[in-house]
């Protein structure tokens, strides 16, 4: 009998180890849920970002129309005081009709002028009717094409935000599936232990065992989290590798291209060190400065502690993101990841309020892990390529980022590293 119970014990060792391989497989589906997630996210703050735009263009259209209203009103208010002066002045005959009752050359020299003043009148105040009346038909045209593109957006806006929504609902019951399968494999664990040792008729012995088991059970639980994180180190230092292999020839040419013009023209290079003017490899073009980056920094910086919020911000600051967040009452103003991005660098650039957009839109210069500079954009991506991109952080130093983590969450600092899963590549705006 004891013999079967560790055959018992043997065989649910083996389901534990088979376990935990697909929990670690859960976990990577967990990781790529999360990235759509985030993705779909981006995808309303696009939407929105389209929407508020058309909405801007609708009302400037609208105002058009009224303004064109306007100038027809004048217009025919104009015409109608030429025709009243005819009517009331009378017409003036032609050349000829002139030219025989007239009574001596001064009135024919009258006759002529006033014919030619109302003549000219005339063409001017029907033009000016005519003119008006175009001006009015182009504005009402050009409005109902912005209505239908406000109303479009509107749709598309909709749709983003039903998409978001649905997938953190995806993510939220995978998350409640592997934690209810944790609970019940434990739990037959639990009992199958229990079994064992009544089987051998050490029950007392078992409360003490039973006891310690909790205590390494604990201990394991923390090196299975321990061994997940350094899964995921793993895969983030594969990512740095490859992107180091990928950027080291280029990276070593710009650092001897700067040792040899710092050494070219050193005394004009006062206030510098040698070694760290190599440590900073700077790109060639662009309007990037040291200085502009850091006021950048100094701009997301103010921010901390502020809400998360779906599709928030702008270049002037937090918004409602257009009360899209499904967690946030309607009304709070905050940022997200990519709103941050955006109105950090507002007073140099213009970016779309899009993370996969912000990746090549920001600059052309994409650092390695080793050569971050405060300011650069850093992006996370769940499937290794820009499509993929669903998150985006602001390196400050110090191996830190400042980020507009999730839905729930608000503006925080946390070591670049330590962001997310999928961590793609970096870029330095204004390069």
């Amino acid at each position: 009998m004891i013999d079967a119970a560790a055959s018992e014990k043997e065989t649910l060792a083996n389901q534990v180890g088979t376990l935990a391989k697909q929990l670690a497989s859960l976990q990577a589906q967990l990781d790529e849920l999360l990235g759509k997630r985030e993705q779909a996210e981006q995808n309303v703050a696009l939407a929105q970002a389209q929407l508020d735009d058309a909405t801007a263009k609708a009302a400037s259209a609208k105002a058009a129309v009224g303004t064109a209203e306007q100038s027809v009103q004048t217009a025919q208010s104009q015409f109608v005081m030429y025709a009243q002066a005819v009517y009331m002045n009378g017409s003036v005959a032609g050349g000829t009709g002139t030219l025989l009752t007239a009574q001596d050359p001064s009135a024919l020299l009258d006759s002529t002028a006033l014919q030619q003043y109302q003549t000219s009148h005339q063409t001017t105040a029907i033009g000016q009717l005519q003119q008006a009346t175009i001006v009015k038909s182009n504005a009402e045209a050009a409005s109902r094409r912005a209505v239908a593109d406000e109303t479009a957006a509107t749709a598309k806006a909709k749709q983003a935000k039903d998409a978001a929504v649905a997938a953190v609902e995806d993510a939220k019951n995978q998350q409640a599936a592997i934690t209810q399968q944790q609970t019940q494999v434990q739990g037959n664990l639990d009992a199958a232990q229990n079994n064992l040792a009544n089987l051998n008729g050490q029950r007392a012995q078992y409360q003490i065992w039973h006891g310690q088991q909790i205590v390494l059970a604990d201990k394991a639980e923390q090196t299975r989290q321990e061994a997940i994180q350094a899964q995921e180190e793993a895969k983030l230092a594969k990512i740095k590798r490859d992107q180091a292999a990928s950027d080291a020839q280029k990276a070593q040419k710009e650092l001897q291209e700067q040792k040899d013009a710092l050494n070219a023209s050193q005394s004009d290079t006062s206030g510098q060190s040698s070694s760290s003017s190599a440590s900073v490899p700077v790109p060639t073009g662009g309007s990037w400065t040291a200085a502009k980056a850091q006021k950048a920094v100094s701009r997301a910086l103010n921010w901390l502690g502020e809400t998360y919020i779906w599709a928030g911000g702008n270049g002037a600051g937090p918004t409602t993101g257009g009360c899209t967040d499904p967690i946030a009452p309607c009304g709070t103003v905050g940022f997200d990841c990519s709103g941050l991005a955006l109105y950090a660098w507002a007073p140099y650039i213009s970016m779309i309020h899009y993370a996969a957009t912000q990746y090549t839109q920001a600059g052309s210069y994409h650092p390695s892990s080793n050569n971050f500079q405060p300011g650069d954009l850093l992006f996370w991506s769940y499937n290794g390529s820009i499509s993929g991109i669903h998150h985006v952080a602001m390196y400050i130093g110090g191996g830190y980022v400042i980020q507009a983590p999730q839905s729930g969450d608000v503006v925080r600092k946390t070591r670049w590293d330590y962001v997310s899963s999928g961590y793609y590549g970096a870029t330095r705006p204004l390069t």
